[in-house]
């Protein structure tokens, strides 16, 4: 009886360590880098932000998100709530490479890791991945999550785009 006890006993345990590795690899869309403070308003009306005003428009504000790579702020096309989404420019595969920063494609439905150049808007890639524009969703390439969210809240012809639910 005692012998069968400290086996099932054994067993149970490793069954919960091999859980609580499954669990340690479920890896979710916050935990890549560390937290940063995002917290800015951006007025429909300026000319600056004209391309947001249509669906697929999108912006890149510079000087907020992980190392201030920015963060891009994309009209889905959508209306209500889900109309306006905004992603950390930083790639979640390999997050602290210099080149890993998330640019939007050329067609503007979706983004990839890389940056368009100066001279002629030559995409220079980095990683290769690549992501859905809508939600950040990772579509193929290395990265195995999606891009970093922001939450956007509409007021008025005001966006608040930060990193705490408002």
């Amino acid at each position: 009886m005692k012998k069968s006890f400290q086996l099932i006993f054994l067993l149970v345990l490793v069954m919960l360590f091999s859980t609580c590795k499954k669990a340690a690899k479920n890896i979710t869309n916050q935990d890549f880098f560390p937290s940063v403070l995002v917290d800015f308003y951006i007025n429909l009306d300026l000319p600056l932000y004209a391309d947001l005003n249509f669906p697929n428009g999108y912006v890149y504000e510079r000087n907020y998100g992980y190392k201030t790579r920015g963060v891009i702020v994309y009209n889905t096309g959508y209306t209500g709530p889900d109309q306006y989404v905004a992603f950390d420019r930083s790639c979640p595969y390999n997050v602290d490479s210099s080149c890993s920063v998330v640019s939007v494609d050329s067609s503007t439905l979706y983004y990839r890791c890389g940056q368009y150049t100066g001279v002629g808007g030559r995409f220079v890639p980095c990683c290769n991945s690549k992501f859905v524009a809508s939600n950040g969703g990772q579509m193929e390439g290395p990265a195995n999550r999606p891009l970093r969210q922001y939450y956007v809240s509409i007021l008025g012809r005001q966006l608040h785009i930060t990193n705490t639910l408002q």
